[in-house]
Protein backbone atom coordinates (compact mmCIF):
# COMPACT_ATOMS: atom_id res chain seq x y z
CA UNK A 1 0.00 0.00 0.00
CA UNK A 2 1.25 3.52 -0.71
CA UNK A 3 1.91 6.07 2.00
CA UNK A 4 -1.20 8.04 0.97
CA UNK A 5 -4.23 6.68 -0.88
CA UNK A 6 -6.61 9.43 -1.98
CA UNK A 7 -10.14 8.25 -2.72
CA UNK A 8 -12.23 10.73 -4.70
CA UNK A 9 -15.97 10.23 -5.02
CA UNK A 10 -17.28 11.99 -8.11
CA UNK A 11 -20.88 13.06 -8.76
CA UNK A 12 -20.30 13.05 -12.56
CA UNK A 13 -23.53 12.02 -14.31
CA UNK A 14 -21.96 11.09 -17.65
CA UNK A 15 -18.60 10.13 -19.11
CA UNK A 16 -16.19 12.77 -20.33
CA UNK A 17 -15.98 12.88 -24.14
CA UNK A 18 -12.97 13.35 -26.42
CA UNK A 19 -14.55 16.46 -27.96
CA UNK A 20 -15.03 18.05 -24.53
CA UNK A 21 -11.45 17.32 -23.57
CA UNK A 22 -10.03 18.56 -26.88
CA UNK A 23 -11.90 21.89 -26.91
CA UNK A 24 -11.72 22.44 -23.14
CA UNK A 25 -15.48 22.35 -22.53
CA UNK A 26 -15.20 20.32 -19.33
CA UNK A 27 -17.90 20.15 -16.67
CA UNK A 28 -17.12 20.96 -13.02
CA UNK A 29 -17.00 17.32 -11.80
CA UNK A 30 -14.17 16.57 -14.24
CA UNK A 31 -12.34 19.83 -13.53
CA UNK A 32 -12.43 18.90 -9.83
CA UNK A 33 -11.02 15.44 -10.58
CA UNK A 34 -8.20 16.92 -12.69
CA UNK A 35 -7.30 19.43 -9.96
CA UNK A 36 -7.24 16.72 -7.29
CA UNK A 37 -5.04 14.43 -9.40
CA UNK A 38 -2.63 17.29 -10.11
CA UNK A 39 -2.51 18.19 -6.38
CA UNK A 40 -1.83 14.59 -5.38
CA UNK A 41 0.66 13.57 -8.06
CA UNK A 42 2.19 16.49 -9.88
CA UNK A 43 3.04 19.42 -7.60
CA UNK A 44 6.73 18.55 -7.38
CA UNK A 45 9.60 17.77 -9.76
CA UNK A 46 8.22 14.33 -10.65
CA UNK A 47 5.18 12.18 -9.96
CA UNK A 48 4.97 11.30 -6.29
CA UNK A 49 5.55 7.56 -6.10
CA UNK A 50 4.02 7.26 -2.61
CA UNK A 51 0.53 8.46 -3.58
CA UNK A 52 -2.24 6.40 -5.18
CA UNK A 53 -5.52 7.95 -6.34
CA UNK A 54 -8.85 6.15 -6.80
CA UNK A 55 -11.83 7.86 -8.40
CA UNK A 56 -15.26 6.45 -7.66
CA UNK A 57 -17.86 7.32 -10.29
CA UNK A 58 -20.98 6.45 -8.31
CA UNK A 59 -23.41 7.48 -11.09
CA UNK A 60 -21.57 5.63 -13.89
CA UNK A 61 -21.62 1.99 -13.08
CA UNK A 62 -20.45 1.85 -10.30
CA UNK A 63 -16.92 2.34 -11.55
CA UNK A 64 -13.76 2.93 -9.55
CA UNK A 65 -10.61 3.85 -11.43
CA UNK A 66 -7.26 3.66 -9.60
CA UNK A 67 -4.17 5.50 -10.85
CA UNK A 68 -0.74 4.19 -9.84
CA UNK A 69 2.09 6.71 -10.34
CA UNK A 70 4.70 3.93 -10.53
CA UNK A 71 3.34 2.58 -13.82
CA UNK A 72 1.11 5.28 -15.30
CA UNK A 73 2.09 6.74 -18.68
CA UNK A 74 1.24 9.93 -20.56
CA UNK A 75 0.07 11.82 -17.48
CA UNK A 76 1.02 15.48 -17.63
CA UNK A 77 0.09 18.27 -15.26
CA UNK A 78 -2.47 19.87 -17.56
CA UNK A 79 -6.20 19.08 -17.42
CA UNK A 80 -6.25 17.80 -20.99
CA UNK A 81 -3.58 15.17 -20.34
CA UNK A 82 -5.15 14.06 -17.05
CA UNK A 83 -8.65 13.84 -18.52
CA UNK A 84 -7.45 11.85 -21.55
CA UNK A 85 -6.30 9.15 -19.12
CA UNK A 86 -9.73 9.27 -17.42
CA UNK A 87 -11.49 9.15 -20.81
CA UNK A 88 -9.49 6.11 -21.93
CA UNK A 89 -10.20 4.36 -18.62
CA UNK A 90 -13.94 5.01 -18.93
CA UNK A 91 -13.93 3.72 -22.52
CA UNK A 92 -12.10 0.56 -21.42
CA UNK A 93 -14.67 -0.04 -18.68
CA UNK A 94 -17.60 0.40 -21.10
CA UNK A 95 -16.03 -1.49 -24.03
CA UNK A 96 -14.18 -4.57 -22.73
CA UNK A 97 -11.97 -4.90 -25.82
CA UNK A 98 -10.57 -1.38 -25.40
CA UNK A 99 -7.04 -1.29 -24.01
CA UNK A 100 -6.80 -0.06 -20.41
CA UNK A 101 -4.20 2.72 -20.03
CA UNK A 102 -0.90 1.79 -18.32
CA UNK A 103 -1.05 2.43 -14.59
CA UNK A 104 -4.87 2.41 -14.45
CA UNK A 105 -6.91 -0.29 -12.74
CA UNK A 106 -10.68 -0.53 -13.21
CA UNK A 107 -13.16 -2.03 -10.77
CA UNK A 108 -16.93 -2.26 -10.48
CA UNK A 109 -16.75 -1.50 -6.74
CA UNK A 110 -18.14 1.62 -5.08
CA UNK A 111 -15.70 4.16 -3.65
CA UNK A 112 -16.86 3.28 -0.12
CA UNK A 113 -16.04 -0.40 -0.78
CA UNK A 114 -12.52 0.58 -1.86
CA UNK A 115 -12.30 2.72 1.27
CA UNK A 116 -13.29 -0.17 3.55
CA UNK A 117 -10.70 -2.44 1.89
CA UNK A 118 -7.93 0.15 2.38
CA UNK A 119 -8.75 1.08 5.98
CA UNK A 120 -7.05 -1.27 8.42
CA UNK A 121 -5.67 -0.92 11.95
CA UNK A 122 -2.34 0.60 10.91
CA UNK A 123 -3.94 2.96 8.35
CA UNK A 124 -5.34 6.34 9.40
CA UNK A 125 -8.44 7.69 7.65
CA UNK A 126 -8.83 11.41 6.90
CA UNK A 127 -12.26 12.82 6.03
CA UNK A 128 -13.64 16.37 5.76
CA UNK A 129 -14.83 17.81 9.06
CA UNK A 130 -15.38 20.92 11.17
CA UNK A 131 -12.04 20.87 12.96
CA UNK A 132 -8.73 19.76 11.50
CA UNK A 133 -7.03 17.02 13.58
CA UNK A 134 -4.79 15.21 11.07
CA UNK A 135 -1.51 17.16 11.48
CA UNK A 136 -0.23 15.06 14.39
CA UNK A 137 -0.61 11.92 12.26
CA UNK A 138 2.10 12.76 9.75
CA UNK A 139 4.94 13.36 12.18
CA UNK A 140 5.71 9.66 11.99
CA UNK A 141 4.63 9.42 8.34
CA UNK A 142 1.91 6.88 9.00
CA UNK A 143 -0.04 5.34 6.14
CA UNK A 144 -3.06 7.49 5.37
CA UNK A 145 -6.26 7.10 3.38
CA UNK A 146 -7.84 10.44 2.46
CA UNK A 147 -11.50 10.31 1.49
CA UNK A 148 -12.52 13.25 -0.72
CA UNK A 149 -16.19 13.38 -1.71
CA UNK A 150 -16.53 15.93 -4.51
CA UNK A 151 -20.29 16.27 -4.09
CA UNK A 152 -21.82 18.90 -1.82
CA UNK A 153 -24.58 16.45 -0.82
CA UNK A 154 -22.16 14.10 0.96
CA UNK A 155 -22.93 13.31 4.62
CA UNK A 156 -20.43 12.16 7.19
CA UNK A 157 -22.76 9.55 8.71
CA UNK A 158 -21.56 6.96 6.16
CA UNK A 159 -18.14 6.90 7.85
CA UNK A 160 -19.18 6.75 11.50
CA UNK A 161 -17.70 3.27 12.02
CA UNK A 162 -14.20 4.23 10.83
CA UNK A 163 -13.24 6.60 13.69
CA UNK A 164 -11.65 9.08 11.27
CA UNK A 165 -9.43 12.10 11.76
CA UNK A 166 -10.48 15.29 10.00
CA UNK A 167 -9.18 17.81 7.51
CA UNK A 168 -10.92 21.12 6.80
CA UNK A 169 -14.18 20.69 4.93
CA UNK A 170 -14.02 24.41 4.07
CA UNK A 171 -11.12 23.93 1.65
CA UNK A 172 -11.63 22.84 -1.94
CA UNK A 173 -10.59 19.20 -2.12
CA UNK A 174 -7.50 19.92 -4.23
CA UNK A 175 -6.25 22.41 -1.61
CA UNK A 176 -6.93 19.92 1.18
CA UNK A 177 -4.93 17.30 -0.75
CA UNK A 178 -2.08 19.78 -1.25
CA UNK A 179 -2.07 20.52 2.48
CA UNK A 180 -1.78 16.83 3.43
CA UNK A 181 0.78 16.04 0.70
CA UNK A 182 2.93 19.02 1.71
CA UNK A 183 2.85 17.90 5.37
CA UNK A 184 3.97 14.39 4.39
CA UNK A 185 6.72 15.84 2.18
CA UNK A 186 7.93 17.97 5.09
CA UNK A 187 7.80 15.06 7.56
CA UNK A 188 9.76 12.83 5.16
CA UNK A 189 12.46 15.50 4.76
CA UNK A 190 12.65 15.83 8.56
CA UNK A 191 12.98 12.07 8.99
CA UNK A 192 15.74 11.88 6.37
CA UNK A 193 17.77 14.52 8.25
CA UNK A 194 17.59 12.61 11.55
Amino acid sequence: MPLLHIILESPALYEVTKTEVDIGAITKPYVDIAHCIRAGFCVSHALRKWVRISIGFTQLGPLTMTLDPNTIRYLGTDERSILHVILRGQEAFRKPRTKIPHGVTLSDKLALEVLSNETRDEVKLLVPGESSTWQKLVTSVDKLVMYCPLSKEWEQKDLATYNPDFYSKNLHRDLAILEVVHAIDSAEIGLQKD
